[in-house]
């Protein structure tokens, strides 16, 4: 298994090494229903996965990301933007 000590990297990427070709060995012979485990598996790691996190320590996805960045994007074609001084303003109110 992977190490939590920081000296030890270089057994950390063995470990890893090892792993895959464990793990692809291992799917050269498995059956459907384990290949079928394994792809849900997969498929549900990239979905929850976190690309970052709000200042509330909420994971964000990366469907949730690129939803606010086309949200985002929206607002600035139809004009609804702040200069820096108004934001300045508003700040002073915090």
């Amino acid at each position: 298994m992977e190490s939590l000590t920081l000296g030890n990297e270089k057994k950390k990427t063995m470990d890893t090494v090892k792993i895959r070709e464990e793990i692809s060995e291992y799917l050269q012979h498995a059956d459907d229903r384990v290949l079928k485990l394994i792809h849900g598996l997969i498929k549900a790691d990239q979905i929850a996965s976190p690309v970052g996190y709000k200042p509330d320590g909420t994971a964000i996805t990366k469907e949730e990301l690129i939803s606010r960045a086309e949200r985002s994007e929206r607002d600035i074609r139809e004009g609804r933007v702040k200069t820096s001084k108004q934001v300045r303003e508003e700040i002073k109110n915090w």
